[in-house]
């Protein structure tokens, strides 16, 4: 009887533990209230509303530049912000798509880069899809593609899924005997020089119309010719609002000017490379986004450098600038940039400017990163990642492979 008591109690002991402990890892899982995050809040109510700062960009040229002397009180971001926009990064990373070969592989030189596929950019495309019953040769397709192509000046591919691997190609970058189940004609609707206009447009369409009845296929239009220049306009806004540089000027503590020899030892020092245009660039190590995260160019006169003279070159002054829409990371890009000038300028005795000349203080740097960070969140929400290969197609004439 002893023994039954005994086995009861440790059975109630159980159970009562076991009760607790569900108790507490409810506890634990039942999500708890968080403080609400507000970008741009201030410590009371007697600061001022902090204006948008998209709007305190001005036009330096065709170019946007970014001003450094907005009265705003920046916060630093809460660590649920900060975390999040590192996880938001990450996945961006991991989604977008990596061209290991991009600098060693040109289209058209070279050949297509192995197991990369070729396709049309929905967000910035008009597209024509050619679906079809019966494979087609790539010579019959590409020979009737470019009979007419020569009449449309922005960019335009013929694209192909292959008949055996399912997998999309560039047609000029295929071997003669690739064949084809569905083929997809595309143009870009906006690229630095403008939109695609309605007579461009027209005869793209024509020249759709013309390569599906030479194949006999049927034609698809995800957009109608009136939303294709509908969004050929909505892009160009896009780019006209943030098509943005971010620059930096390192000028002289006095009036003596900075040696050509020592600008090329401090140059080489912080890791910039002389190269095209003769400036001088900060060459990009990964793969998303441009090929350089910033440049340094001569402040004055044709702003490149001659390699042959640096003994009896001098200037007044250096500009550092990147193009933020083509940086990814932008703000991560600038920080650099900020370093880097700031280096230079204590090698050199010199001292940092902003864009309008004035001097450039830890607050106005401050101030343009948060500019960049506000760029490329509404970019995101556009749906265009700034370094993207769209952002790169829509805002730089060579575009990566």
């Amino acid at each position: 009887m002893n023994l039954q008591y005994a086995l009861l109690f440790i059975g109630i002991v159980i159970i009562a533990v076991v009760a607790l402990s569900a108790y507490d890892m409810s506890r634990l899982r039942r999500p708890r209230p968080r403080p609400e995050v507000h970008l741009g809040d201030y410590p009371n109510d007697d600061t001022p509303v902090r204006p948008s700062l998209l709007n305190a960009t001005r036009e330096e040229g065709s170019e946007k530049v970014l001003r450094s002397d907005i009265d705003i009180a920046p916060r630093e971001a809460p660590r649920e912000e900060i975390l999040r926009r590192e996880i938001r990064q990450l996945e961006e990373v991991a989604t977008m798509p990596l061209d290991l070969t991009a600098g060693l592989r040109r289209p058209g030189r070279f050949g297509a880069a192995p197991g990369r596929q070729y396709l049309s950019d929905e967000k910035i495309d008009f597209v024509i899809h050619l679906p079809g019953d019966q494979p087609v040769a790539r010579d019959g397709a590409l020979g009737i593609f470019k009979q007419h192509e020569y009449k449309l000046n922005k960019a335009r591919h013929l694209y192909g899924l292959h008949h055996q691997t399912a997998h999309w190609s560039d047609l000029q970058l295929d071997r003669s005997s690739t064949k084809y189940d569905d083929l997809m004609l595309a143009i870009q609707l906006v690229d630095p020089k403008g939109p695609v206009d309605e007579s461009e447009l027209t005869v793209f369409t024509e020249i759709g119309l013309q390569l599906a009845d030479a194949l006999q296929r049927p034609t698809k239009l995800p957009r109608t010719f009136e939303q294709g220049l509908t969004r050929a306009r909505e892009l160009q806004e896009f780019c006209d609002t943030y098509d943005v540089i971010a620059g930096i000027h390192v000028v002289p503590n006095s009036e003596a000017a900075f040696p050509g020899r020592a600008i090329e030892m401090v140059a080489r020092h912080v890791g910039l490379e002389l190269g095209s245009m003769n400036i001088f660039h900060m060459k990009n190590e990964v793969a998303p986004g441009n090929r350089h995260l910033f440049s340094m160019a001569n402040l004055h006169e044709s702003s490149s450098f001659d390699p042959d003279a640096w003994d009896i070159f001098e200037t007044s002054g250096l500009t550092l600038f990147m193009s933020v829409p083509c940086a990814f990371q932008p703000g991560v890009v600038f920080d650099r940039m900020v370093a880097s000038a700031r280096e230079i300028a204590e090698t050199l005795g010199g001292k940092l400017q902003d864009q309008n000349r004035r001097p450039l203080t830890d607050k106005g740097i401050t101030v343009i990163h948060h500019q960049i960070e506000e760029i490329e969140e509404k970019m995101r929400t556009f749906g265009i990642t700034a370094g993207s290969e769209t952002a790169l197609k829509l805002f730089k004439e060579a575009t990566i492979p």
